[in-house]
């Protein structure tokens, strides 16, 4: 048995498949171990074959690992190393060649689409999923409702699954999936479904998981290991090359793969500064985003920097925190409109970065506010906050308040980083701060507004700057320059 700390116990686990020379042995081997079995008497038909004709290829070669309660993991390898042979193994659905596992919890698996009958309606197909993941029929009536509005399905869900679109088909998976009170939940590559407003409910679901089950996860981002992963192990060949924290996991894993690129890399290098150090003339290099920078009427300074010896002397000051994910909405206001602009006032929704823009956010107080605040918050795909600001220090030095009934409004203009080319989510919530600085949340727009970023000089990070130029100058040593 499991001991009470731990979800996942893998103990000496190997999994071995046969590897034939050809078709033509596989099935004469396959016959005379027939034969035999039948004909106990001409067992010497097996004896007669010199060597086997295939040979033994280790898909797992004695891995063992033990995963407490609570904690994410992710697996981190090339094609072929094993990763999702492994997983496959703990969620019970392949077995090991020797060796065992053993599991304390329901596990669920992220596989979406599987277990439908395309015959059956979508309403139909909810109660034979949920039962098959071990729901009883009492609980699946009882969580039905919302079932269907987190797939967000509306009439569909009382029409044949066959006549469902492949993102149907996966908000209805996830949607049951995300309600049969999972322990341990595994997933192999694949995260979050459908349009980017659906990816954020996914991952809101993930992120809030995190903090009380287990998550076991196979990917080839290490990006999205680090984000969502506390552990990691890095398979090869089917042995674990290293398992500990994530980030050093990780850095070993790229460190390898890159090593012998690197050095080669810095071999170059190094060939060439030495074929021009005899050059005099060592010429200004500047490299620039001309088409980013004349974009660009002003480069901008943050307003609450005017007079920044105040708040570095204020060692009282706590910026409060935004937790959408752990807090739940109190009420007293209710956000009634979001807009992004560009300076021209013009609706704004395709970034390339660099760009200025004005978030503008409408309140209607439902009871007195004593200086509420306002904060936003830009969210990549796996629902990580890449930036975020908010109202807290205007507030704080200018209080207001406003009264029941009444609207008040939010302006931020700030200037857009640069961002991985994909789709970005603003989550925009209305909050009270109370006296320890801790912010009390009175409502949240998790989708508020999408954006595209088309292009972009991020290559490294969760967020690049908008470079205005880049100046290299070289001076000769010889001349004394």
């Amino acid at each position: 048995m499991v001991s009470d700390d731990f979800a996942v116990r893998v103990n000496g686990v190997s999994k071995i498949y046969r590897l034939w020379n050809s078709p033509r042995d596989r099935l004469v081997t396959t016959v005379r171990g027939l034969l035999t079995t039948l004909l106990p008497s001409k067992s010497e038909w097996n004896e007669k074959q010199e060597s086997p004709n295939y040979r033994d290829f280790y898909a797992l070669n004695n891995i063992s690992l033990d995963i407490r309660k609570g904690e994410s993991w992710g697996f981190v390898g090339v094609n072929g190393s094993g990763k999702s042979t492994l997983l496959k193994i703990i969620s019970g659905n392949l077995r090991p060649s020797t060796g065992h596992v053993e599991i304390d919890g329901k596990v669920a698996i992220l596989d979406y689409g599987s277990g439908f009958n395309g015959e059956f309606t979508g309403k139909e197909n909810i109660y034979i999923k949920a039962t098959l993941l071990g729901l009883t029929r009492k609980k699946i009536h009882e969580r039905y409702q919302s079932i269907v509005e987190f797939a967000e399905l509306g009439e569909f869900i009382n029409q044949p699954v066959k006549t469902y679109s492949s993102g149907m088909i996966s908000r209805l998976g996830f949607a049951i999936m995300a309600h049969v009170d999972a322990d341990i939940i595994i997933t192999d590559e694949a995260l979050a479904v459908g349009d980017v407003f659906f990816i954020q409910k996914c991952m809101n679901f993930i992120r809030a998981f995190l903090k009380k089950g287990t998550f076991l996860f196979v990917s080839h981002s290490i990006n999205d290991v680090l984000s969502l992963c506390q552990n990691a192990v890095w398979l090869e060949q089917g042995t674990i090359k290293a398992v500990g924290p994530a980030l050093k996991v990780a850095k070993a894993y790229l460190d390898k793969d890159h090593t012998s690129h690197t050095k080669n890399v810095s071999s170059n290098e190094n060939e060439s500064l030495q074929a021009g150090s005899n050059e005099n003339e060592k010429p200004v290099i500047v490299l620039g985003q001309p088409a980013l920078s004349q974009s660009q009427t002003q480069h901008l300074k943050d307003a609450r920097s005017a007079n920044p010896t105040r708040l570095i002397s204020d060692s009282t000051l706590k910026i409060p925190v935004f937790d959408a994910i752990a807090s739940q909405d109190k009420g007293g206001a209710t956000i009634l409109s979001v807009t992004l602009t560009n300076e021209k006032e013009e609706p704004f929704s395709q970034m390339i970065g660099g760009e200025t823009v004005k978030l503008t956010v409408q309140v209607k107080a439902e009871s007195r506010l004593n200086s509420p605040v306002v904060s936003f918050q830009v969210l990549d795909r796996l629902g990580q906050i890449l930036f975020s600001d908010n109202s807290y220090l205007i507030t704080r030095n200018q209080p207001f308040e406003v009264d029941q009934g009444d609207t008040f409004s939010v302006k931020f203009i700030f200037q857009l980083p640069l961002l991985p080319p994909g789709n970005y989510v603003f989550r925009i919530l209305a909050a009270l701060v109370n006296q320890e600085g801790e912010a009390e949340i009175l409502h949240t727009v998790p989708n508020a507004l999408a954006i595209h970023s088309v292009t972009s000089g991020a290559r490294h990070g969760l967020v690049g700057i908008p470079m205005h130029s880049i100046k290299l100058k070289c001076q000769s040593v010889a001349n004394g320059e």
